[in-house]
């Protein structure tokens, strides 16, 4: 059954035919790497040239891309490049410059296409692995299924033209989502311009303000609840419709599945195999508590891999309370063993440092969360695959016992923003904000981000968190979907910047390290702020929390702008420099402020940061928004793309 299943799956989309002869003596001469990897994705061509030795691209260089292994075949035989592959190639050429003579909204999507960078993250896999792998890549190609009836996107075609099938593929929607092409009217991956209505809610409610419409009713309870679809019914009226009976088809096939691959796991995947049993019953029920529970016992010295799959966050959709379909299937890496081990014994005093701040009426409490394994992604899918960047780390679960008991799992993705590509475009970007000595404290080492992440994730985890009630109310019901993920979000993030300096105070971290994750953590924020502060008119919580942060920095002065000095990389004038004296006090303060109105559910203080560092004129940091934007934008942003490779 489960070999039927792979086979009615493995279809990919309509193969690329080459138009044009080869008719040029050298290619190579023509096309570089970086230029080949773009055009091919303009031209939805699942190959990636992953490294270059010589400027010419050899079959041993060339990666087939997950969702293009049956190309292989038609491109590489014996060891060398097939006459079709190499009039595809000549083809590329030809069009490299883009596609001439097409209309508007072509040229959109292109400007879209061209403002992220295809990025690979290749696996190596076992003979012995490969077919628990092969059916877990299936399991991912119907969480996109779903996923996509998630964002309303599933009844929708793209243009028969080959950037914008690319750009269906990549953002999972026809629309663009890009900081220069979001807002335009013309710029979208299907002919028709279908205006974007999220699948989570009728079609006929989704107007200004519904969000708190539906807060606002007695079976708000019902119908915000994070598992389930609104749906009119047949009076007019609506209810909440469980995702088993919004997706049945799917969901079964994926409770197929996951029996399958568990039925393939060797001996000492004990853990691993109980998560994928009670997974499929979840599937099945909706509810995902065993499944939570079977999860939360998994760790980095019991599995050799890191699967976490079905409905966890909520930021895809406009009220911020449904939660999305995804998956995130890596390896873990044993690194962070080392980490765990490190911070195992501060857990405690991690707790009792932001509850000092929080202040009344939160009070420190015993805390029992896992501390971050740290993982190499083999592939992500449904909301967990962004059309650019990627998640750096997460805590889950956001809901029930194992939330509300501390007893989940973070992590953070290692293997993401680390190729010499990315490395290369985050200095090119910091060089140009940054004031020449705060440059110096830049560094290509993922190790500072890493500390940062590790943090953020571990501080959704501490303090006010999760099921935490003040004044008789969650957060969630307190401030609102939006702005209580912005709140939880901000205050992860501060707690990074806080604890950073803590942990080098108590002996842990070197006191280098913290500075060095300090500035990655400016440069982090400046590329959330370049992406723009709403999409569709709806808050984009990092987007939000980096502001913020910015603005409070460049209030107490620890942050400045230098208008009339020159950036570090000698050719912008304006950049930021920190004033390391009082940046310190600066994030504490931060932390005060920030930590206190989560503990008090004070809405009003979050909308005022909103109002004043977000919406605002009059704070220093919201008149350099554009100049962000425009420095950051120079350089396109990551897109993954992922492979899988025998060993």
């Amino acid at each position: 059954m489960i070999g039927m299943l792979l086979a009615l799956l493995a279809g990919c989309g309509a193969r690329y035919s080459p138009q044009l002869e080869p008719t040029l003596e050298d290619p190579w001469a023509e096309m570089d790497r970086l230029t080949f990897n773009r055009v091919a994705a303009e031209h939805h061509l699942p190959v990636f040239w992953r490294s270059d030795d010589d400027g010419r691209l050899t079959p041993d260089e060339l990666a087939f891309l997950v969702r293009g292994r049956a190309e292989r075949e038609s491109y590489v035989v014996g060891g060398a490049f097939t006459p079709e592959f190499e009039a595809t190639v000549h083809n590329l050429i030809a069009r490299r410059d883009g596609w001439s003579g097409t209309d508007i909204r072509v040229e959109e999507v292109l400007k879209e296409l061209g403002q992220a960078r295809p990025t690979l993250i290749e696996t190596r896999v076992t003979e012995d692995e490969r077919e628990f792998v092969d059916i877990l890549l299936q399991v991912a190609t119907v969480i996109e299924e779903i996923h996509a009836m998630q964002l309303g996107s599933a009844d929708l075609k793209p243009g028969k033209d080959l950037p914008s099938q690319a750009l269906f593929a990549r953002n999972q929607s026809p629309w663009c989502t890009q900081p220069m092409t979001r807002d335009s009217d013309t710029c979208s991956a299907s002919p028709d311009l279908p205006p974007r209505i999220s699948g989570m809610y009728p079609a006929a409610i989704q107007q200004d303000g519904f969000c708190d419409v539906l807060q606002a009713r007695e079976d708000a309870e019902q119908l915000m609840s994070p598992f389930v679809v609104v749906r009119a019914d047949e009076d007019g009226g609506l209810r909440a419709v469980p995702y088993p009976e919004a997706y049945p088809d799917r969901m079964a096939l994926i409770s197929l599945q996951l029996k399958g691959a568990a039925a393939l796991l060797p001996e000492g995947e004990e853990a691993l195999e109980a998560y994928l049993r009670a997974l499929s019953q979840s599937f099945e029920t909706n509810d995902w508590q065993p499944a939570d529970e079977a999860w939360a016992a998994m760790n980095a010295e019991n599995s050799k891999w890191y699967l976490r799959l079905g409905p966890d966050e909520t930021y895809f959709e406009p009220c911020n309370r449904h939660a999305g379909f995804h998956m995130s299937f890596a390896r873990i890496n044993q690194g962070s063993l080392a980490w765990q081990r490190k911070l195992e014994p501060v857990k405690a005093g991690m707790e009792g440092a932001v509850a000092v701040l929080a202040g009344a009426p939160y009070r420190a409490r015993a805390v029992s969360f896992h501390l971050p394994d740290f993982i190499d992604i083999i592939i992500n899918a449904g909301d967990s695959r962004s059309p650019s960047g990627a998640t750096i780390g997460q805590s889950l679960p956001n809901w029930g016992p194992v939330a509300n008991e501390g007893r989940g799992r973070t992590v953070a993705m290692t293997n993401i923003g680390t190729d010499a590509d990315s490395v290369a475009a985050s200095k090119q970007t910091a060089e140009s904000l940054l004031c020449t000595a705060t440059m110096a404290d830049w560094t290509p080492d993922p190790k500072p981000l890493l500390v940062s992440t590790v943090l953020h994730e571990a501080a959704h985890n501490l303090g006010p968190a999760h099921e935490y009630e003040s004044g008789g109310a969650t957060a969630e019901e307190a401030f609102g979907g939006p702005l209580a993920s912005t709140m939880e979000e901000l205050k992860a993030q501060t707690a990074a910047l806080y604890l950073s300096t803590w942990l080098a105070e108590q002996g842990v971290v070197d006191a280098d390290l913290a500075r060095k994750a300090h500035v990655q953590d400016l440069t982090w924020a400046f590329s959330k702020i370049a992406g723009g502060m709403y999409e569709d008119g709806y808050p984009k919580s990092y987007s939000h929390l980096s502001a913020i942060q910015v603005g409070m920095l460049m209030d107490d002065g620890a942050l400045s702008w230098k208008p009339d000095m020159r950036a570090a990389n000698g050719d912008d004038y304006g950049c930021f420099d920190v004033e390391w004296s009082g940046f310190d006090a600066s994030v504490e303060r931060m932390a005060r402020e920030v930590f206190g109105a989560k503990a008090r559910n004070d809405k009003a203080a979050g909308e005022s940061m909103v109002s004043r560092y977000v919406d605002g004129r009059e704070a220093p940091s919201t008149l350099l928004f554009e100049v962000i934007a425009e420095r950051n934008l120079r350089t396109p942003s990551a897109s993954y793309v992922y492979a899988i490779r025998a060993e």
